[in-house]
């Protein structure tokens, strides 16, 4: 069942608006009520019932010397929810001005590589999602038939094409084999370019490759559920150079 604790929190209200407003659901009219039902003290139920007023969800009459509080509609926290999809999504586009400010900062032609380790299958999720905040909005990938991707599952797999596309990245893919036609059209066409990997390699391997930025992330099978970061523009550029010459040798999709 569902609690309304739960999704008032979600909502962003604090614990004393929860209990003031779950106690005028529950019939409460007038601060008597409301401290009787929400066990608060009468100074903290009357911040809350201002932050409430404040919200929108919460009105009081406007005779004088009446302390009779109402609901606004419910459907007032619908707005609520988009207001803070709103804010998301600002917040969304300020963090993706604000790291290329910290990595300009950060810079240091002479810095060492970074080689990191992951461990676990949400780990690796992880890491694969941060993948998307490439600033050269272009991926290479090699990648195996039976890879990490869709050995996790067909849903990962959209949230994570779906975001890739919101972003306008584009993929260059080589792949061990051909894919489903309709797979292919609904996950691949748009932003994405895809050769086929020469035969000598079918069968060959299992790990997945990502070339991005200064990055090169190779991910394993689901069975060992780990990934390799590598961000070395050195290591990187080899690995390029390795993806130019087998994307010249494989045909396309």
């Amino acid at each position: 069942m569902q609690n309304p604790q739960k999704t008032l929190e979600k909502l962003g209200l604090t614990e004393s608006e929860i209990r003031v407003y779950l106690s005028l659901v529950s019939g409460a009219k007038n601060i008597r009520d409301i401290l009787k039902t929400s066990q608060l003290k009468r100074p903290t139920a009357y911040y809350a019932i201002n932050s409430l007023r404040k919200r929108g969800l919460v009105t009081k009459p406007v005779e004088e010397n009446t302390m009779i509080f109402t609901l606004e509609p419910y459907e007032r926290l619908e707005t609520l929810v988009e207001e803070k999809s709103r804010d998301i999504v600002a917040l969304s586009k300020e963090i993706d001005q604000l790291i290329p400010s910290f990595t300009r900062k950060n810079a240091n032609k002479d810095q060492k590589p970074l080689v990191s380790f992951y461990e676990g299958i949400e780990a690796v999720k992880t890491i694969v999602m941060e993948t998307l905040y490439c600033k050269s909005k272009l991926h290479l990938s090699i990648a195996p038939q039976d890879n990490f991707f869709w050995q996790v599952g067909a849903e990962f797999v959209k949230t994570y094409v779906e975001e890739r596309t919101r972003r306008n990245i584009e993929t260059r893919n080589l792949w061990e084999k051909r894919i489903d036609p309709e797979v292919y059209e609904q996950y691949y066409r748009e932003y994405s370019n895809v050769r086929i990997l020469p035969p000598v390699m079918l069968g060959k391997f299992a790990t997945t490759i990502f070339l991005y930025d200064d990055k090169t992330l190779y991910i394993s099978s689901l069975t060992n559920a780990y990934c390799v970061l590598i961000q070395s523009q050195e290591h990187k550029d080899m690995m390029t150079a390795i993806f130019e010459g087998l994307w010249s040798a494989s045909e396309k999709h």
